[in-house]
């Protein structure tokens, strides 16, 4: 009878290690997301960089030494720090912690970035495929150094960051 117990034990101890071995297996082994779905998300990207540097464009238009102040804080509206799916990124400063790159594709993103390279991937974040962008900055037009002092008076062709974009790719 004790031997019946101690086989049936270890029947159920087998089970439950198989068991929690098969469920670590599963959920480790996550299939990238098809071609064509990344293709979708890259031409939302094409379409957020465009809604965006069109943005720019207008709030560079506006901007002079009177209003300065202004748009300064209509950018920082633009580019919300809560906004994770677009961020001006870079390291010369005067930079606030939250315009610094945050992770590895970030880092990668603006080293590349300062060489005036733009760089893709697509990543699982927090479970969810992204696919990541970054578009490299220059100080390409004259407003730019009203805002950042530190700038030479533009437009030079200096690079000074990115501009990163993250789009969900839907499965």
């Amino acid at each position: 009878m004790r031997l019946r117990k101690l086989v049936n034990y270890g029947i159920f101890v087998l089970v439950l290690v198989i068991g929690f071995c098969f469920t670590t297996i599963a959920r480790g082994y996550d299939i990238p997301p098809p071609t064509g779905q990344v293709a979708i998300a890259q031409q939302t990207s094409d379409l957020m960089l465009n809604t965006l540097f069109a943005a720019l464009t207008q709030e560079f238009n506006e901007t002079t030494r009177d209003n300065v102040e202004q748009g300064k804080q209509s950018i920082s509206l633009i580019f919300n720090d809560q906004n994770k799916d677009m961020r001006l990124v870079g390291t010369v400063d005067p930079l606030r912690q939250n315009d610094r790159p945050r992770d590895k594709f970030e880092v990668q993103a603006n080293a590349l970035a300062l060489a005036g390279q733009a760089y893709t991937s697509v990543q699982k974040l927090d479970n969810k495929w992204y696919y990541r962008r970054s578009i490299p900055l220059s100080n390409f037009r004259a407003e730019c150094a009203l805002c950042h002092v530190n700038f030479p008076a533009g437009p030079t062709s200096d690079w000074v960051g990115a501009l990163m974009l993250r789009v969900p790719i839907k499965k």
